[in-house]
């Protein structure tokens, strides 16, 4: 056992987590009747679609292709409806593929690669690439090109990300505790792909039920490279990027630099998994674990269900809304996009579903900033949120450049923090919405 809890350096919060809605309960699957599968879900050009209406599909098979992206894949067998554009979750509509799903579901049978164990890094790159598989952790960067490092570049560690340090979010823990072997394995492969010799699996103390299941799943497996699991401290943004190599490896990375550039690959633990199966069966990325939670859902739960589900859907199967519900988020509290409507589908992206009544909605009128410094303790990067509110506020965002807004990653703790409750973030993101047109107009 360690003798001391890890952590990052600068800012953070702690929060009242509200797990325990959801953290005791197993994954549930569940399938619905249609699923909308947008042809855009990450980063990267659009797909193509591949099938039309009255097409016939099995589960697994590709329905969009991207040039220099990943494809998309069924993720129900079933009819084609149509393709049209739809109702999309972080854009207004995307073309997408509705697919009716066929009355007797059975799961196609994946087929164990021969000697995946040993396969060269440019196969098991072939093969994520092949199975869609992106970022799971928020980003949805394609995972075969970061795993692909540049020419020069050299990883020695590992870090496999299962902080989850949003409040309300609990299904990266349940995979942890359900599927730990699939867990490391994933790591492991990972680990051969770029070179690294050390693998952290960094949890939070508030996981640490998960720390005696992956210690046992890593003693069973038997790797050649060295693994340990790492308990951090309960604190937000514990499972961003740079703070969790920090407190992992006591490592900082530098302005404008990835993780990479100081010889560290960090991915999520979902990740790990969805590349184990792509590696040795060959499965393409189709489902997306999900926490449903918050005081606005009758029957909060952990569900996988397949990418295109809808969350009207989500609702109807967990009970419905409370009648004082009224607000939805995708994804977490602190970094996740409210929902407008209920009927867009859960993407690739989709780390939760979070249904909050009044009672759990800041709804304040926010005022001027009162010059506390609350927000400048908060921000792990040592920003200063204040002066950009201040500046964009008065229509002078571009003047904010040097006060950090381009390294801001809109984590949140800085309008947490707030007693005058500003909107900091929304404020940030319009400075930085100033400069990207400055960009592109050459201005």
């Amino acid at each position: 056992m360690q003798d001391e809890l890890s952590t990052f350096s600068r800012g953070g919060i702690v929060t009242d987590d509200r797990k325990t809605l959801t953290s005791g309960k197993p994954i549930e699957r569940f399938v619905p009747k249609e699923v909308v599968i947008p042809l855009i879900q990450h980063l990267g050009n659009p797909c193509r679609a591949t099938v039309a209406r009255k097409a016939k599909v099995t589960r697994g098979d590709r329905i969009g292709n991207a040039i220099g992206g990943v494809p998309i894949h069924a993720s129900v067998s079933g009819v084609v409806k149509r393709v049209a554009l739809q109702p999309h979750p972080t854009l207004v509509e995307a073309e997408a593929v509705v697919i009716e799903t066929a009355s007797e579901l059975q799961e196609p049978v994946w087929e164990e690669v021969s000697n995946w164990e040993e396969l060269s890094k440019e196969k098991m790159l072939e093969q994520i690439a092949d199975a869609g598989i992106v970022g799971l952790g928020g980003a949805t960067f394609p995972t075969h090109r970061k795993l692909n490092l540049p020419e020069g570049i050299k990883v020695d560690t590992l870090i496999l990300n299962g902080a989850e340090c949003e409040p309300y979010l609990t299904s990266d823990h349940r995979l942890l505790l359900e599927q730990a072997k699939d867990v490391v394995w994933g790591a492991v492969l990972i680990a051969k792909i770029v070179g690294a010799q050390r693998i952290l699996i960094g949890i939070e103390e508030n996981k640490i039920d998960a720390a005696e299941i992956l210690n046992k799943a890593i003693a069973k497996i038997n790797p050649s490279q060295k693994v340990f699991v790492v308990i951090c401290k309960t604190r937000y943004p514990q499972g961003s990027e740079k703070q969790l190599v920090e407190a992992l490896t006591y490592r900082a990375v530098p302005s404008g630099k990835l993780p990479m550039h100081v010889g560290v690959l960090v991915q999520n633990v979902a990740t790990a998994v969805a590349c184990y199966s792509a590696i040795r069966y060959r499965k393409p990325l189709l489902d997306r674990m999900i926490t449903v939670t918050g005081r606005g859902i009758m029957e909060p739960k952990n569900l996988i269900v397949p990418i295109g589900t809808l969350v009207q859907d989500i609702v109807d199967f967990c009970g419905g809304l409370h009648p004082r519900t009224v607000k939805v988020i995708s994804g977490g509290p602190m970094m996740g996009k409210a929902l407008g409507r209920l009927d867009c589908p859960v993407i690739k992206g989709t780390g939760g579903l979070i249904f909050l009544t009044v009672e759990e909605v800041r709804r304040e009128h926010y005022g001027p900033c009162i010059s506390c410094g609350r927000c400048l303790d908060a921000c792990p990067l040592g920003l200063e949120p204040n002066q950009i509110s201040i500046y964009t506020e008065a229509g002078r965002q571009l003047e904010t450049e040097s006060f950090g807004t381009k390294e801001c990653f809109e984590c949140g703790c800085c309008a947490f923090v707030c007693p005058a409750m500003r909107p900091l973030v929304q404020f940030i993101q319009v400075a930085k919405q100033s400069f990207m047109t400055r960009e592109v107009m050459h201005v």
